[in-house]
């Protein structure tokens, strides 16, 4: 059987300081939004548009835990995110999705179905 993290070791490898860079990066985009928020109020109550208001939560927010699934299924789920997630949010000019965004909507989605999981790891035991 093979380690399950060594994809991770590759990734560490060529990408030390990832955790930082996006700090960095979120910093920088928080900087932003304060000094948009501020324009907005000046000029009178505007609604932004979900490609407008960056992120929906900040990194400090999220909680790291290992999903583990079989690579088949990996492959399934960034196909359909390249297929249809992803130009579904481009049609509504959000381009600059998050992974953390996506994967808690994955999550919220499977806490509002739980029985649809059961469902599936049913599946999936009698297929074996």
């Amino acid at each position: 059987m093979s380690n399950p993290f060594d994809d991770l070791e590759a990734e560490t490898a060529e990408s030390p300081n990832v955790e930082d860079d996006e700090e960095t990066v979120e910093t920088a985009f928080v900087d932003e939004e304060s000094v948009e928020s501020e324009d907005a109020k000046d000029s009178g109550s505007v609604e932004s548009t979900p490609a407008e208001s960056g992120p929906a939560f900040e990194y400090d927010a999220v909680r790291q835990r290992p999903l583990y699934a079989r690579g088949e299924t990996w492959d399934a789920f960034e196909k359909k995110l390249r297929t249809t997630i992803t130009p579904t949010l481009a049609r509504e000019d959000v381009v600059d999705e998050e992974t953390r965004e996506i994967h808690d909507a994955v999550l919220r989605l499977a806490t509002e179905e739980p029985e649809r999981i059961a469902e599936l790891v049913l599946e999936a035991r009698r297929e074996e």
